[in-house]
C-alpha cells in the first residue's frame, strides 16, 4: 500500500500546484480507493467548489505530470453517464479526478406577448379620441 500513499500525496500536491492561483475553490477533499477493471489499484476524488469543471479542465490540459515508469499515462478525459472524468496512470496506479457533468441550461425565453396599449390605472385612454383643434394664428395689421 506505499504506492497508494505515495501516488495520493503526488497527486493533491500536483491539484493544487496547478489549481492554488487560478482556481482556488476547487478541492479535492475526499479520495476513495479501490480496484480498477483491469485489477490496478485506483485512487478517486471528485473535484468539488466553485469553477470545478474548468479547473479540472486547466488541470489535464497544462499541468505537467511527470511521468517515469512505462505503463504511466497522461490525463486524458473520459465522459461518463453524469460525470466527467479527468484519468492518468502513474506508478502502476490509476489516478481519477471528476466532477458532475451538469449541462448548461439556456434561461428560458419569455413568450412572445402580441403588442398592446397599456391603460392608465383610470381606465381612460391615454390620448384623446379627437385630434386638437389649434387655434390658426392670423396676423392683423
Amino acid at each position: 500500500m506505499p504506492d497508494l500513499i505515495e501516488t495520493k500525496e503526488a497527486a493533491v500536491r500536483s491539484w493544487y500546484l496547478c489549481s492554488r492561483d487560478r482556481y482556488p475553490s476547487a478541492l479535492v477533499p475526499d479520495w476513495r480507493v479501490g480496484t480498477a477493471d483491469d485489477g490496478a489499484p485506483r485512487l478517486a476524488a471528485q473535484v468539488i467548489g466553485e469553477n470545478a469543471r474548468e479547473a479540472l479542465h486547466h488541470f489535464a490540459s497544462a499541468y505537467p505530470l511527470v511521468l517515469a515508469q512505462g505503463g504511466d499515462l497522461r490525463p486524458v478525459f473520459e465522459y461518463r453517464p453524469g460525470r466527467v472524468v479527468c484519468v492518468w496512470r502513474t506508478d502502476g496506479v490509476w489516478v481519477e479526478l471528476w466532477h458532475h457533468d451538469t449541462p448548461a441550461v439556456p434561461a428560458p425565453s419569455p413568450a412572445l406577448m402580441p403588442k398592446r396599449r397599456f391603460l392608465p390605472p383610470s381606465g381612460r385612454l391615454p390620448f384623446p379620441r379627437r385630434p386638437r383643434r389649434t387655434a390658426t394664428l392670423t396676423k392683423e395689421n
